[in-house]
């Protein structure tokens, strides 16, 4: 899968620019703050159909501005497709594909794939629960349009039992017939959707402490050995009972204490907890393997590779692993971003202000 071009108008600092990459190693390099990560994020927004930075949409759109749009111009391997994003200031979102307005987030997901390296996936292994199971949802939701429908009713249902349990929490009223039959159905729902979800989780983390291995011990020279495992699959009549017996201690809490939103993957470097025991060194190498073999299992799925996009993530690195990730990902295309000038690359972008000049 190749990225063709990008274009950007009012997008972060960005007011208008178009990037055409290479099919191999491409560079934005400049000074921090210039727009570097900001191109990154426009091309990753077509993968997951958000922002891996903004805890806001309309952190997005340039200030002063009401709607931003990016168009992706892509080719996989049954030739080329364009995708095109706008937000408008009110949160109002607008998704085409070749010029077809699409209606669900899932239809948008899912066309075009990319794997994301920055700073914060060197912490993947180091980090608490929630950090994991972004990890897995983003990268399986790319896979599996059903798997993000699933989750987004998922956490839709979440929050109206949460509220429920929250409201008769503060309310000091007696647990009713009525409220019982209302957790209930509740309960039902979110059970329905957790079985899908834990079924999914499980089997992509098969697939990735398989790749993982491989590469890790690649990567250390046999040095280390990875184990990545996720709870068994449950089924939706266990999911249910098990909401039933919580509901004594939920309703004390006001939410939700059992189910897919606190799961969490195990990793283990030689045979200890990785969290805990393994050296920061372990913990990033581990890291990394985990998001290569993210990439490879894209392939198997799709027939090709991603686009891998590197985020500020080689200043980050030793020059072991720095020369790792780089031969990895050697004839496939790659957009690297860093304020340094000795990365070199197919085609190299100078960014300043939130423009791109292709340099000598």
């Amino acid at each position: 899968m190749i990225c063709k071009s990008i274009e950007y108008f009012n997008f972060r600092n960005i007011e208008s620019a178009r990037i055409e990459p290479s099919p191999g190693v491409n560079v934005l390099f400049g000074n921090n703050a210039e727009g570097k990560t900001n191109a990154v994020e426009g091309i990753y927004l077509f993968s997951c159909g958000r922002s891996f930075r903004a805890h806001a949409d309309s952190e997005m759109i340039r200030f002063g501005e009401k709607k931003c749009f990016v168009k992706l111009i892509y080719c996989d391997s049954t030739g080329e497709k364009k995708l095109d994003f706008s937000l408008l200031a009110n949160g109002k979102r607008s998704c085409r594909k070749n010029g077809i307005q699409l209606s669900r987030l899932s239809e948008f997901v899912g066309n075009f794939h990319a794997v994301l390296f920055c700073p914060e996936h060197l912490s993947l292994v180091k980090e608490g629960p929630s950090v994991r199971r972004s990890f897995l949802d983003m990268a399986i939701s790319q896979l599996s349009p059903v798997y993000l429908g699933t989750l987004q009713r998922y956490y839709s249902v979440l929050r109206q039992r949460n509220g429920l349990l929250k409201q008769r929490l503060f309310s000091g009223k007696e647990v009713d017939r009525e409220f019982r039959d209302m957790i209930e159905i509740w309960s039902d729902q979110l059970a329905k959707e957790a079985e899908y979800i834990s079924k999914a989780r499980y089997e992509y983390v098969m697939k990735l402490e398989e790749k993982t291995k491989v590469i890790l011990s690649d990567m250390t020279q046999k040095k280390d050995n990875i184990e990545i495992t996720y709870p068994d699959p449950v089924e939706k009549a266990v999911f249910f009972e098990r909401f039933t017996s919580f509901l004594e201690r939920e309703l004390k809490a006001g939410g939700t204490l059992y189910g897919i939103h606190r799961d969490d993957m195990t990793i283990k470097v030689n045979e200890k907890e990785a969290r805990s025991f393994s050296s920061q060194g372990q913990q990033r190498s581990a890291a990394l393997a985990m998001k290569l073999s993210e990439g490879e299992i894209v392939r198997d799925n799709i027939g090709e590779y991603p686009v891998f996009l590197l985020d500020d993530i080689l200043s980050e690195l030793d020059d072991n692993r720095k020369r790792y990730i780089l031969d990895g990902l050697l004839e496939r295309q790659v957009i690297i971003t860093s304020c340094g000038k000795d990365i070199g690359g197919e085609k190299r972008f100078y960014v300043n202000a939130g423009s791109y000049n292709l340099t000598e």
